[in-house]
């Protein structure tokens, strides 16, 4: 099926990114652990990191996927991108030097508690820097969507990948002198090189380029659309920034510690929520699609990998945290303080996904006002009961996870209430019931090798791969349709290698 294809073609992109990802943080915790300094660099990277999963994980491609699919069926493929493409670096470049000079102002903003400290002044000073990866990741972002559309999911996918490897590398070379400087170099060469290596899949795409700067009812619509669907995605990604905005009033190294865990977090939610939703948006847009079976599948896949993905990491949590980042200046105290808002974060990943994944149904028919509405709901939510937690009720920095978690369920809920195409509701309620009852046997197995095994290392590895095997055992032995329609095709494609050579 060209979901499940297009879906894994995007998560391994994605899974080496996010790999090459933890070793830029596993080295940024080394180095500067959880300090003012790596505070303020979060801080200040904070909005621009933003802007890219706004623009190149959602916001603007569910606007212009539909759009430009469509004017490739009608032979308008050239046209309509000159018109976009003009239009999209005017804006995105206006916005990239509008939060130059506004630097001051927006970290103000984003972390109010951090004024009158080191730590402000610094982010202050970063951010001036750091806004100009805003431009590069957005001409990325436009890259993303037309070779998707193209059915090109690799390389639009380890694009990150290559920002992190050159991020780290500039950051393994420079910091020892440079110090802090060594963060946004890193930023600046990692976003160029980033941008460079879409240039041959493009190529190869043939797809021509040209500056046209024309208002006409192609721009419109998508403008249209893309207002409100920037909307949605800002509004999950204002969750990040109202964590952010909370954890500044908080002791030093509350924000380090936020990003530290929330980036584990994202792994499985970049590699299979983002990863489903962008193929779903893709075979949605096209007017051939199945789209109830395309969406049914799109939901099992998602509670299939996503269950024992959150189990592992609430049990796990600590020997994934004191593997990744327990060294250098990175103290035990720092590893079961970020182990714990781990494990509350990942409370929400199910529902968080299942949002991602649902919203592409809305996208694909042009619907981006009703994901903004939920969204909005569910930040609106967060920052209330994360406030109470935290501060009310004394949680601290616990808080800020435990009412994101919660507040995915709200969101989850209402935005099960809009979707207007019907889905397999049985299929998916007993793929729910399966993982749920798989990852039951893996959690309660985790926690016996845990308290039987010292070495975290042999716990994590053991613990992977033994988690793993008995939870797809376990759905395999269960008679989960899609498990086993996945490995006659992996035995069906092996027989069809053999019998060609």
């Amino acid at each position: 099926m060209k979901l499940i294809r297009f879906a894994f073609s995007f998560a391994v992109g994605t899974f080496l990114s996010r790999i090459l990802g933890f070793l830029r943080d596993a080295a940024i915790a080394y180095y500067f652990g959880a300090s003012h300094i790596s505070d303020a660099f979060f801080v200040a990277f904070r909005v621009p990191n933003s802007f890219r999963r706004l623009l190149g994980e959602g916001g603007f491609n569910a606007a212009f996927v539909p759009l430009y699919s469509q004017a490739v069926e009608e032979g308008r493929e050239r046209e309509f991108l000159g018109k976009i493409f003009t239009l999209y670096l005017v804006v995105t470049s206006l916005i990239t030097f509008s939060g130059v000079l506004l630097s001051e102002y927006i970290v103000s903003l984003i972390a109010p508690g951090l004024r009158k400290t080191e730590t402000f002044s610094l982010a202050v000073f970063m951010a001036r820097f750091l806004f100009l990866y805003l431009l590069l990741v957005g001409i990325n972002a436009f890259f993303m969507g037309v070779l998707n559309v193209k059915g090109r999911f690799f390389i639009p996918a380890i694009t990150q990948g290559v920002f992190n490897a050159v991020f780290l590398t500039v950051l393994i070379i420079l910091a020892d002198n440079a110090g802090y400087k060594a963060l946004i170099v890193g930023v600046l060469v990692g976003g160029i090189a980033q941008v460079l290596i879409n240039f041959p899949s493009i190529i190869r795409a043939d797809v021509k380029f040209s500056f046209v700067f024309k208002i006409d009812k192609d721009v419109r619509l998508l403008l249209s659309r893309i207002i409100p669907a920037l909307g949605g995605f800002g509004v999950n990604q204002l969750s990040l920034l109202i964590d952010t905005f909370l954890a500044s009033f908080l002791k030093t190294g509350a924000i380090s510690y936020l990003y530290y865990a929330n980036r584990l977090y994202q792994l499985p939610f970049g590699i299979i929520a983002v990863g489903v939703a962008n193929s779903l948006l893709s075979l949605l847009s096209k007017s051939e699609s199945h789209k109830e079976r395309e969406i049914t599948t799109a939901l099992k896949i998602t509670v299939l990998l996503i269950v024992p993905a959150s189990t592992g990491l609430i049990v796990l949590s600590e020997e994934i945290v004191r593997t990744i980042y327990g060294r250098g200046f990175f103290s035990e105290r720092d590893t079961l303080i970020t182990a714990g808002v781990l494990s509350l974060y990942s409370l929400g990943l199910l529902p968080y996904s299942l949002q991602k994944v649902i919203s592409a149904e809305f996208f694909s028919r042009g619907d981006t006002a009703t994901p903004v509405k939920v969204f909005l709901i569910t930040v609106l939510f967060e920052g209330l009961l994360g406030g109470i937690l935290a501060f009310g009720m004394k949680m601290g920095i616990y808080g800020l996870p435990a009412g994101t978690a919660l507040s995915s369920l709200i969101g989850l809920y209402f935005l099960m209430r809009k979707i207007s195409i019907s889905f397999n509701r049985k299929e998916v309620g007993l793929v729910f019931l399966r993982s749920f009852g798989a990852a039951f046997v893996m959690g309660v197995v985790l926690l016996y090798l845990k308290r039987e095994i010292n070495n975290t290392l042999t716990i994590l590895f053991l613990g992977i791969g033994v988690g793993s095997t008995l939870y797809f055992s376990i759905l395999f032995l269960s008679g989960e349709i899609l498990l086993l329609h996945f490995f006659k095709s992996l035995v069906q494609k092996k027989r069809n290698s053999g019998g060609s050579t």
